[in-house]
């Protein structure tokens, strides 16, 4: 609208015919309400165009500005705010005009408008000469030059440099905040940089990235300084001088990941990187080198390599030394002595330094290879200790490659074969290998070897006949076993043995074993055969003693009926080892009174015990061993008898002690019950312990013409012991007593189970007669 417009046209003629710029703008509506001739004609162009366009490229328009201005008025802060503008007349004549602001109210008082009076201020040409100089000299910079306001750092001008460095116009960045062109993580930095500039002395560059228009990120390196105003002591712009350094940071950036490249190298390497002058002082080392030699990194620098070297190798590594400082790279091994005084085992590889075609000192990269140099001499260790054993053993032992071609024999199958090893190697197996087909031929690269080798199977053959280098055959044995090395086919191993007096061994001893059970076959046919008639005997003995003899004649009858019985009883035993042998020797399962069968035992030889005063007693852990088990109650008393026989026999003062405990369970349905005969005797010497369980053995000529016996009794027990699923043992010293003992599992007795099959109680065999000899 026109404010004017109540007045007649002689006013408005005269305000748009005055040399001073007129007009008026609306705060509240951010617009312009009128502007004479003059005023519009200031900054060129026609008044449509200043009104649509010339606004925004001028700090002094901006809405911020009017803003601060109309509250400056409004508050009463200033009757008038003053500021000048620069202005690049269409003649392109540099002008300076002088603004002011005032507040004026509208007639009927409900709109509030600002005047502003524009007019040049007379500039002398002198200083728009050198002002008109500096503007081409920032015009044509290579550098982006520009002012902003202090709050928002909205640009008021930006240099044509803005389009070739980030893509946009001048008139593009005018009037828009340069934060909105800054990459987001930089503008808070950038922020923190212009408060301080504001209050403090100029400050080093910063460094920060713009976002080209075409999204790309352009580092600058930009010098920023507060304007000061007209009035003294106010800053009221900010100008920058911003320079583009990406390719400085992309050179930065390239140098400092080399850098980072070469420290990661330096210092994550697994071995031990240090560098030396051309002296052999080290200049620098990663920590590796600090746990290789045991010095600290304070240490080691500046410090000679020399007193670190074992002294055998310290002339070895001044010349490989010498030699890097020659340009020449080295890789040697040597000994170190570490802080501590124990020696290292070290690789070393020597790299020369150059610069500008000079060598100016030596890379050094050493690892630790003690545990190498260990790991290889025991693999020669193990290397002669397998070549020793495979040149010892007899089996012939081939290595095969995959084709079944050989790689290796040992002695033994050259010397089965008749041949040289070396005239062996490299030919297939076949030429070694002479196997017969069914129709007479040999095999050749069919031989079911070299399949099996092709294959990767296992191959095992028996009783093969195979054919010398003199055309000699034996028989043999082979087996054949593939080699994989992580999946992968390596070949074979061929091993093979001459069975041939092996067979020989096999027949003999398939003889002695037929002739030993023709032996046992003829022990037990006459033991059986002699026990009718010495059955006998002893009957008519017997009935002899009933007659009327007299005093000398029943000495003898008596002296013979002993006799008698001693030699059934020796009939008796050769009869139980013969079934033994012949595995005719059944056990019955019946139950057994523990109790009364050892008390048995105890009874059958309390009347000798008391003719030699010994004490003779039995204990049975009631805890542990039930009261009625299964087995074989017969021999289970022979057993015991045997042992309490000999124990009584071979003991002259002292005791003679039985027991028996439960020892573990299996199950509900058996127990293991652990026996043991202790005496106070003769002892048995320890190099002689392992002849007791042997048939017919005794220990000492002079013990069988005293004690008697047939050496049975202990291989009886040790068979019928076995026989019933135990074991026995014996724990003696010489003339400090025996322990003989042994273990047998019984089944346990059901009561309930066994009520039906039998009522009356478990029974305690019948006297066996006289005890067993030794």
């Amino acid at each position: 609208m026109i404010f004017f417009s109540s007045q007649e046209w002689v006013w408005e003629q005269l305000y748009n015919e005055l040399p001073v710029g007129l007009a008026l703008l609306s705060p509240e509506q951010d617009e312009w309400v009128w502007a004479n001739r003059s005023f519009y004609q200031f900054f060129g162009g026609s008044e449509t165009e200043f009104m649509q366009t010339k606004r925004k490229e001028i700090r002094e328009f901006s809405p911020t500005f009017i803003h601060s201005a109309y509250e400056q008025l409004r508050t009463g802060h200033k009757p008038v705010v003053e500021t000048v503008l620069d202005m690049l007349r269409p003649d392109h004549r540099l002008d300076t005009l002088s603004l002011k602001y005032t507040r004026l109210r509208s007639p009927s008082g409900d709109q509030e408008l600002l005047l502003i009076t524009c007019h040049p201020t007379g500039v002398n040409q002198r200083f728009l000469k050198n002002q008109n100089k500096y503007r081409q000299i920032i015009e044509n910079s290579q550098d982006f030059i520009s002012r902003t306001t202090l709050d928002n750092a909205v640009f008021l001008y930006c240099s044509p440099a803005c389009y070739k460095l980030l893509g946009y116009h001048p008139e593009e960045l005018q009037g828009n905040s340069a934060f909105d062109y800054i990459y987001p993580e930089d503008v808070t930095p950038l922020k923190e940089y212009l408060q301080f500039c504001q209050h403090s002395e100029p400050a080093m560059p910063i460094t920060f990235r713009y976002i080209h228009r075409d999204g790309r990120h352009i580092w600058f390196e930009v010098n920023c300084k507060p304007i000061i105003g007209r009035e003294e002591g106010e800053h009221t712009e900010m100008l920058y001088i911003a320079r583009d350094i990406s390719e400085r940071k992309r050179m930065e950036f390239k140098l400092k990941e080399s850098e980072q490249r070469y420290r990661s190298l330096f210092e994550y390497n697994p071995s031990a990187v240090y560098s030396m002058n051309l002296d052999g002082e080290y200049m620098t080392a990663n920590r590796n080198l600090q746990e290789l030699t045991g010095y600290t990194l304070d240490e080691l620098i500046g410090m000679y390599f020399g007193p670190i070297v074992a002294e055998k190798d310290l002339p070895k590594t001044l010349y490989h030394f010498n030699m890097a400082k020659e340009g020449k790279p080295q890789s040697y091994d040597l000994t170190i002595k570490h802080k501590d005084g124990h020696l290292v085992e070290i690789n070393t590889v020597n790299i020369p330094i150059i610069v500008d075609d000079e060598v100016v000192g030596v890379y050094g990269i050493t690892r630790d290879i003690t545990d190498r140099i260990r790991s290889l001499e025991e693999n020669k260790k193990l290397s002669r200790e397998l070549t020793l054993l495979l040149n010892t053993v007899s089996e012939g032992i081939v290595g095969l490659d995959q084709e079944g071609r050989v790689a290796f024999i040992n002695p033994a199958g050259a010397a089965i074969f008749g041949i040289a090893p070396a005239s062996i190697i490299g030919l297939s197996c076949y030429h070694l290998i002479r196997e017969m087909r069914l129709d007479g031929n040999f095999y050749q690269e069919d031989s079911p070897i070299v399949e099996a080798v092709r294959g990767g199977r296992s191959l095992s053959r028996t009783e093969i006949v195979l054919w010398r280098q003199d055309e000699t055959s034996f028989l043999a044995d082979y087996q054949v076993n593939p080699i994989w090395d992580q999946g992968e086919l390596k070949g074979a191993v061929l091993v093979f043995r001459d069975i041939t007096s092996e067979k020989d061994i096999i027949r003999a001893k398939e003889t002695a074993e037929r002739a030993d059970q023709a032996k046992s076959e003829f022990l037990s046919m006459m033991s059986h055969e002699l026990r009718t008639p010495m059955n006998g005997i002893i009957g008519m003995i017997d009935l002899l003693l009933n007659t009327s003899l007299d005093e000398e004649q029943q000495t003898f009858t008596k002296i013979l009926k002993e006799s008698s019985t001693s030699l059934l009883h020796t009939l008796n035993e050769i009869l139980d080892y013969s079934r033994i042998e012949t595995g005719k020797m059944t056990l019955n399962k019946e139950p057994i009174d523990l109790r009364a069968l050892m008390q048995s035992v105890i009874d059958l030889f309390s009347g000798k015990a008391r003719e030699k005063g010994l004490q003779l007693t039995c204990s049975l852990d009631a805890e542990t061993v039930p009261k009625v088990v299964i087995g074989d109650p017969i021999r289970l008393r022979q057993v015991l008898v045997n042992l309490i026989s000999n124990a009584v026999k071979f003991t002259e003062r002292g005791s003679v002690f039985m027991s028996a405990k439960g020892m573990t369970c299996s199950g509900k349905e058996e127990i293991t019950l652990a026996f043991e005969v202790k005496d106070t005797g003769i002892g048995i010497p320890i190099e002689q312990q392992h002849q007791l369980f042997l048939s017919f053995s005794q220990l000492h000529p002079f013990l069988n013409r005293k004690y008697g016996g047939t050496g049975l009794g202990l291989a009886i027990s040790k068979k019928l012991v076995e026989l019933m699923g135990g074991a026995i043992g014996v724990d003696s010293r010489e003339n400090e007593g025996s322990c003989f003992y042994f273990t047998v599992p019984l089944e346990l007795w059901d009561e309930r189970s066994h009520t039906a099959e039998r009522s009356d109680p478990p029974s305690v065999p019948h006297d066996m007669g006289k005890p067993a000899d030794a």
